[in-house]
C-alpha cells in the first residue's frame, strides 16, 4: 500500500487489530465503488523494507501490513488510519517516508 494514499483513503478503514509488527485493517465495502480508492488498497510499488508484507483480502475486506516495529512506531501506524487530525497524518507520513526510503538506499 503506498504510504502517501493512506490520508485519502481513512474515511473507508477501521483498524480491527494491531500488535507491533502486524496490523489488520478492515476497509468499508464503499470503497468498492471507488476504483482509484481500491487501486491505491492494491498498490504495492513503494514499500520500503520496513513493510515485511502487505496482503489485501478481498472476501474479508481486509488489509495486512506486516512490518518492523523497530523502523515504524507502532503508534505512529495507529495514528495514520484512525487520527483525527490530517495534518499530523501529513507529517507522520512525510517523516516515515523520509526515514524509511533514506534507510532503503
Amino acid at each position: 500500500m503506498n504510504f502517501h494514499k493512506i490520508v485519502e483513503l481513512e474515511k473507508y478503514l477501521d483498524v480491527a487489530h494491531h500488535i507491533p509488527g502486524r496490523i489488520r485493517v478492515k476497509f468499508s465495502p464503499l470503497i468498492l465503488t471507488r476504483p482509484a480508492a481500491l487501486a491505491a488498497m492494491k498498490e504495492h510499488t513503494e514499500l520500503p523494507e520496513a513493510i515485511k508484507e502487505a496482503r489485501v483480502n478481498m472476501s474479508a475486506r481486509s488489509v495486512v501490513i506486516e512490518y518492523d516495529p523497530e523502523e515504524i512506531s507502532p503508534e505512529l501506524i495507529e495514528e495514520l488510519i484512525q487520527g483525527k487530525d490530517k495534518e499530523n497524518k501529513a507529517q507522520i507520513i512525510s517523516d516515515l517516508y523520509g526515514k524509511l526510503m533514506k534507510n532503503a538506499s
